[in-house]
């Protein structure tokens, strides 16, 4: 029986596992909340309203089917991936014996009671299981906006199209939430796998992949290649319209 409390599961150690929780389980909400406009997420969501709008014009919507059905199958191989890490967790806290003896011969490794380990795996499966639950309904979602784009109008008027638009790219920025949210999973993964290093090791590789994140969103190099083109899109007037601000901010942010 699987000991959730180990009795030599530190204050140090609890620290690091409360950051954790807090970082893994709250970036998503947090950033859907905040809703920062230089965040690459926000820029995004436009781009896709952009590109539905510019779907309701082609009488051919091969490529935007096809775009999509690209976004499923990485999805799917994210999610069959999953499912083998997951296997392999199981699998180490079937044979916990022989794998605590293999931590504790590590010299790297901060040495602990089995129960304490199997806390530790029992964090990666419980990870891993969150990032298949997210991947497999990114790919029930994105088969969602396959429908959307098959039973898209053509060459609407105006307020029909702003208003397809503006649902259909919600549509897919859910999707493409759930998408990253399974992506995710995995650098967070990363983050649970250092608690073998110690509790110090734990709170800083959390602390890490939070950093690296945000940077993502707000400093990286293709966050700033975004930025320019949606300015590009604004200013050749395509859909200047799609760029506002404030009412016509989308009520769900999906977050990288």
């Amino acid at each position: 029986m699987i000991d959730l409390i180990p009795h030599d599961l530190t204050s140090l150690d609890r620290v690091a596992l409360g950051l954790f929780l807090l970082a893994w389980l709250g970036y998503g909400p947090a950033a859907q909340a905040l809703r920062p406009r230089r965040s690459m997420a926000i820029r995004m969501f436009e781009m896709r309203r952009a590109w539905m709008s510019s779907m309701l014009g082609r009488e051919n919507r091969i490529t935007d089917a096809s775009l999509i059905g690209n976004v499923v199958h990485s999805a799917t191989f994210f999610a069959s991936t999953t499912v083998v890490a997951l296997a392999a967790m199981v699998g180490m806290l079937g044979s916990l014996d022989s794998t605590h003896a293999a931590v504790q011969g590590l010299d790297f490794t901060v040495k602990g009671s089995r129960a304490l380990l199997e806390s530790k795996v029992l964090l990666l499966v419980l990870v891993f299981a969150y990032g298949f639950l997210k991947l497999s309904w990114a790919v029930r979602q994105l088969n969602h906006c396959l429908a959307l784009i098959g039973a898209a109008p053509l060459r609407p008027d105006a307020a029909r199209g702003d208003a397809f638009a503006e649902r259909a790219a919600d549509a897919l920025s859910l999707a493409v939430g759930s998408f990253d949210a399974g992506i995710r999973a995995y650098y967070f993964a990363l983050a649970a796998l250092a608690w073998l290093l110690g509790p110090g090791a734990f709170a800083l590789a959390t602390a890490g992949i939070v950093a690296m994140l945000l940077w993502r969103q707000f400093g990286s190099a293709a966050s700033a290649a975004i930025r320019g083109s949606e300015a590009a899109l604004g200013e050749g007037g395509a859909a200047p319209e799609l760029l506002r601000t404030g009412a016509g901010e989308p009520g769900y942010v999906a977050s990288a």
